[in-house]
């Protein structure tokens, strides 16, 4: 039950933690575990959802999948263990999470912690097996936590073992009303490119016009060397103290330099990598969004997927490399650009995933163009094609992976493919997003440009010589949908 490997020091140190905690007297029962559940569940992680990335478990010790076992549980199997100091560890984006496990009569106690608190006891003991849910967490600042089991060992007289179990995970988000735990206060993280220059206060511009703040700065390092792309550069510098979060798109080789996905895949470039997640940690920015070599569906850039085993093996090899060195480790962010796929030569972007034991979110770069929709039907027919936006974001549910929007926006500046200063196109992507919030809608920006052959997406930049266009029209619903609440 092994998923992709990260440092245990976490882990190990709860464990001594909850080695510790006294044991619940017998005859508690599960109800006296915790408050009721907040209203909206968000992600259903089972016992076979293994990994060590959000909407994942992950096992250490000797445990079983047990198959077709009594009682029956939602999917048909659960995981367990009777074996002392084994465990798991549970990564989730929401609020509030409760876990499920087997009361049986063979249950022994576990300890339960979230983000290293104190552990609670929980006693799985019960004459009659029965599926339960064993642990209910408390009220949580929303974003990215992690839950601990622990086998210790105990039981109570009246039970004929030690056996732990975990069937799954519900876990909940908020369910309306916006996001405390955003700058934004939207229900997902929002936030946008510096445009013309990536710096916080162009950043702070563009949102300060929308009346609301970023809760997140996408940035692009330079392609140009390695120096540039994984040690600390102007990237960090530029947005240091800012107290968003960045989303950072990175190639997985300098351009022109020779490099191959196929020797990335081969490990050729790791040590790049790994340094590129100490200065995640020099920096502060463990809690980034990684866009590890984006739009490879594409075929402008020398990363495109035309070899799929090759850039899916340079991904999981970039991926693990991060998490080897950052600690915490970041979200990585397998992102698509949306509807036709020149790469691979099957046109499926899917034949590209690097698989969900390296990625924590799924995203899509979507522009209102290729085609454009200009009508709601058009929007829809586009959204649900294989590279649309729904499309994708059905696949990221039935993978238990967050969502992302790394860059979206209406389209005036490229050739006739686009539908121009489009008010419906913004109108279509909010309520997309509203119909989305709480159930895995993780983040968005928008993207706003207006040089030449850019997209010319601009919302608020004045016109000048560099910047030839804008869409006022498009602005003005914007500002009024993502005005704070």
């Amino acid at each position: 039950m092994a998923g992709r490997r990260r440092r245990s020091r976490r882990r190990t140190a709860l464990l001594r933690l909850a080695v510790l905690v006294p044991v619940l007297v017998a005859g508690t029962t599960i109800a006296d575990l915790g408050a009721q559940a907040v209203p909206v569940p968000s992600v259903v992680i089972e016992d076979n959802s293994v990994g060590s990335g959000v909407s994942q478990i992950s096992y250490f010790g000797d445990w079983t999948a047990c198959v077709g076992c009594s009682p029956s549980t939602p999917n048909g199997r659960y995981a367990r263990t009777a074996d002392a100091s084994s465990g798991a560890v549970l990564r989730f984006s929401g609020t509030q999470v409760d876990i499920y496990g087997v009361l049986a009569p063979n249950g022994g106690i576990a300890t339960i912690s979230v983000d290293g608190g104190t552990p609670t006891a929980v006693n799985t003991y019960s004459a009659t097996p029965s599926v339960a849910r064993i642990y209910q967490s408390a009220l949580l600042n929303p974003g990215i936590h992690t839950a601990v089991l622990v086998n210790v060992g105990w039981r109570e007289p009246a039970s004929g073992g030690i056996q732990i179990t975990f069937d799954r995970a519900q876990v909940f988000v908020e369910q309306s009303g916006g996001n405390p735990g955003n700058r934004s206060g939207q229900p997902w993280f929002s936030g946008a490119n510096g445009d013309p220059v990536q710096n916080a206060a162009n950043v702070d511009a563009f949102c300060d016009r929308r009346g609301s703040p970023c809760d997140l700065a996408h940035v692009f390092v330079s392609r140009n060397n390695w120096q540039n792309i994984v040690q600390p550069s102007w990237t960090q510098a530029n947005f240091a103290n800012w107290p968003g979060r960045l989303v950072i798109s990175v190639p997985p080789f300098p351009e022109n330099s020779g490099s191959t996905l196929t020797a990335c895949a081969a490990g050729a470039y790791d040590g790049y990598w790994r340094t590129f997640g100490q200065t995640l940690n020099t920096t502060g920015r463990q809690n980034s969004i990684i866009r590890i070599a984006w739009e490879a569906n594409g075929d402008w850039y020398q990363w495109s997927g035309s070899n799929p085993s090759a850039y899916i093996g340079c991904w999981r090899h970039i991926a693990d490399s991060i998490n080897a060195t950052s600690d915490p480790d970041p979200l990585l962010d397998w992102t698509i650009n949306a509807h036709y796929s020149q790469n691979p030569s099957s046109h499926n972007p899917l034949d590209l995933y690097p698989g969900d034991n390296w990625v924590d979110i799924i995203g899509i770069d979507a522009y209102d163009h290729y085609p454009p929709s200009r009508t709601q039907a058009e929007f829809n027919n586009q959204a649900n094609a294989i590279g649309g936006v729904t499309w994708l974001y059905n696949f990221a549910r039935a993978h238990n992976k967050l969502f992302g929007i790394g860059e979206w926006g209406v389209v005036s500046g490229r050739d006739e493919n686009g539908a121009g200063d489009n008010p419906n196109y913004i109108r279509f992507m909010r309520d997309w997003m509203e119909q989305r919030a709480g159930q895995g809608l993780y983040y968005e920006n928008y993207y706003s440009t207006c040089e030449p052959p850019n997209v010319g997406s601009n919302l608020y930049r004045p016109t000048d010589d560099h910047c030839l266009f804008i869409n006022n029209a498009a602005a003005l619903l914007y500002t009024d949908l993502w005005s704070s609440p």
